[in-house]
């Protein structure tokens, strides 16, 4: 009777089968390394990067000081980083795994609830702060004839707290913005943006994936200031329309979180005649209309609001009131714009992050009748470039 027996390798014949194993993965991982190498070889440089929204590195130039002071490595490096094949989906790889392992924030945006994304709100600077404030005054004391208002947009997570993640420390930034609205001229009135916010929020006034408020978020803050700002609302109306429900902002793009779109609309005044054109004269073109509507074709679909910040923006209207209105802004008054139209003359809007010019003189051109700050504070309280312009 004989007996099947099963052969089975020997240990030689197993090292050897392992050895090749090895050698097969590691010159499978070299040429995918090698192939990857020559791609970033042969394939131009991007000098955009659309999901993070910034610049990315050039190549450095090859320079003795730079080899021995080790700058041209670290120049190369992130060069290299930034031009990566793949980068893109790298990136997005090493969010989820990251989120899946627990982590909630990521490059200084928390991964929130119901799809939010928010930012730690800025800590003012206490002395570019005080320098403002003190600028603002000033010349508040020096226009004293021009009636003068202030709007200070809280960030969303000042809001909306409840959406954040459970471990995600944040400042109070609502008493930070009361605390600079006290240090205002009592000249200077100040209006209560925080609530008129809360009270609204329910709504979607802040964009899930971006820094901004909604035009609906606008929109209320509009309403809650109109009284103040001597703007009479009977008999008009604003109806929204939706331009685009593919957004992802700022807030996407640094945290590499693209798991939502978020809604962008417009508004339209009814009951009124007011027309208006809007003149940018850093471009040296004319629109008759607020909207920029190829903008909706980029990454940064908030800039379908007036394209985006200008030195100065003029819009002129056939409103025929004698008003005339100066807003200092960030890039939260682009969306804030839509629900003036119909109540002024003339609105100058004047960006002092790039605006050189003398303002004294803009207001006595312009025939400035009233004077508008609004500003997220974000953007306030780390700001130099508001007092530069005030004291110039």
């Amino acid at each position: 009777m004989s007996t099947d027996q099963t052969s089975r390798p020997s240990r030689k014949e197993v090292n050897r089968n392992a050895k090749l194993h090895h050698r097969l993965v590691f010159w499978a991982l070299t040429g995918v390394i090698a192939f990857v190498f020559l791609l970033n070889l042969v394939l131009p440089d991007r000098s955009f990067s659309a999901n993070e929204n910034r610049a990315l590195s050039q190549r450095p130039s090859i320079s003795v000081q730079g080899l021995s002071d080790g700058s041209f490595a670290s120049d190369f490096a992130s060069y290299y980083s930034d031009q990566f094949v793949g980068r893109d989906f790298f990136m997005g790889l090493r969010f989820r795994s990251s989120y899946l392992l627990g982590q909630r924030e990521f490059s200084g945006v928390y991964i929130g609830k119901d799809g939010y994304l928010l930012s730690e709100p800025t800590s003012p600077n206490t002395a570019a702060v005080s320098r403002t404030l003190n600028a603002i005054n000033q010349f508040a004391a020096a226009n004293s004839g021009i009636t003068t208002s202030f709007i200070l947009v809280p960030d969303a997570s000042a809001i909306l707290p409840e959406k954040l993640p459970g471990s995600a420390p944040v400042r109070d930034q609502a008493a930070d913005i009361a605390s600079f609205l006290t240090g205002l001229d009592p000249s200077i009135q100040r209006l209560d943006t925080v609530s008129a916010l809360r009270n609204n929020k329910a709504e979607q006034i802040y964009y899930r994936t971006d820094h901004h408020w909604t035009s609906r978020g606008a929109y209320y803050a509009f309403l809650n200031a109109s009284s103040a700002l001597g703007i009479n609302l009977s008999g008009i109306s604003y109806a929204a329309h939706t331009v685009s429900q593919t957004f992802q902002g700022t807030l996407a793009s640094r945290s590499g979180d693209f798991s939502h779109r978020d809604t962008i609309e417009v508004f339209e005044p009814r009951g009124t005649d007011v027309i208006y054109y809007v003149n940018y004269p850093d471009l040296a073109v004319k629109s008759r209309s607020l909207f920029i509507s190829k903008q909706l074709d980029e990454k940064d679909q908030y800039t379908v609001f007036f394209g985006g910040n200008h030195p100065l923006v003029e819009i002129r209207t056939t409103a025929d009131n004698g008003r005339s209105l100066l807003i200092f802004k960030d890039s939260y008054a682009n969306s804030f714009i839509q629900f003036l139209t119909p109540f002024y003359q003339t609105i100058i809007m004047v960006d002092p992050r790039y605006y050189y010019d003398n303002i004294s003189a803009a207001i006595r051109n312009y025939s400035i009748t009233d004077i508008l700050y609004l500003y997220s504070a974000d953007t306030l309280f780390a700001d130099t470039s508001l007092a530069d312009v005030l004291t110039a």
